[in-house]
């Protein structure tokens, strides 16, 4: 090759040479200045196709449940927390929309009791009370005569007694004992007690509406396991306005108030 040739190609691979370094410094150039802008204006380094940061969504501390403290009237009676033989409580007739029911009720609350019979009567729903207090010796008999009932369909004692306690309670066990508790259907229902008061719009009106003269449906569907009492749509509890509104707002029952408030502390 002539020293011709040689210098010729030497100064065409200087020439790419200098091609890349100019656009090479370029690029640099242009990287550097978008970094100085980005600094000036604080959004730091601008990069060609930057990655979006996801949004992280901080869940709100829940809200503690505010559980009202109990009162003279919630007191819990069943099988496990039997009345003693001594208890005693001061009642008054009530009065049902200007009648009276000859049933008696807690003189404490009973105007509460009055006042919901009223408003359930102005709103189309007008009720009647079936049975309100019994004193201890009337449970028995309402007992005893259940368990015979059921002794003469053919059940062993143990068995007739274990039935016997799901629809009346063991005297002493009775809500009906405190003077707290009555049982209502519609005006014109004679016959027992059915579960067919679920289907009445006396039903619906006392569930929507219960709890604003302190009462509470005590024995609902579906908590037959926790009540030990199966579902009793006409058997309410005065309770108070304040603990009622929570029991019914939250679907619990009255032994669930009390494990919650045992729980809670």
């Amino acid at each position: 090759m002539s020293n011709r040739q040689t210098r010729s190609r030497r100064r065409r691979r200087q020439k790419r040479n200098r091609i890349i370094f100019i656009l090479l410094f370029s690029l640099i150039t242009v990287f550097a200045v978008n970094g100085l802008i980005g600094l000036i204006k604080g959004d730091g380094v601008n990069t060609p196709d930057p990655t979006p940061t996801p949004e992280v969504s901080i869940a709100p501390t829940p809200t503690p449940k505010q559980i009202p403290q109990p009162n003279d009237y919630t007191l819990l009676v069943n099988r496990e927390n039997p009345l003693t033989e001594d208890y005693a409580v001061e009642t008054r007739e009530i009065v049902c929309n200007g009648q009276k029911t000859g049933k008696q009720f807690d003189v404490r609350a009973v105007d509460k009791l009055e006042a919901m019979l009223t408003a359930a009567a102005d709103a189309g729903c007008p009720l009647i009370v079936r049975s309100a207090h019994r004193t201890i010796s009337y449970q028995k008999m309402l007992y005893t005569n259940k368990v015979q009932a059921y002794l003469n369909a053919g059940y062993t004692q143990q068995a007739a007694e274990q039935e016997a306690g799901k629809w009346v309670a063991v005297p002493g066990t009775s809500e009906h004992n405190l003077g707290l508790v009555v049982d209502i259907v519609n005006v014109g229902y004679e016959g027992e007690l059915d579960q067919y008061f679920e289907d009445s719009a006396h039903f619906t009106w006392l569930v929507e509406n219960c709890a604003d003269y302190g009462f509470i449906l005590r024995y609902p569907k579906t908590k037959e396991a926790v009540t030990g009492i199966v579902y009793e749509p006409w058997h309410y509890r005065y309770v108070g306005e304040e603990v009622a509104r929570y029991i019914m707002d939250n679907d619990l029952t009255l032994e669930e108030y009390w494990e919650e408030l045992k729980q809670n502390g």
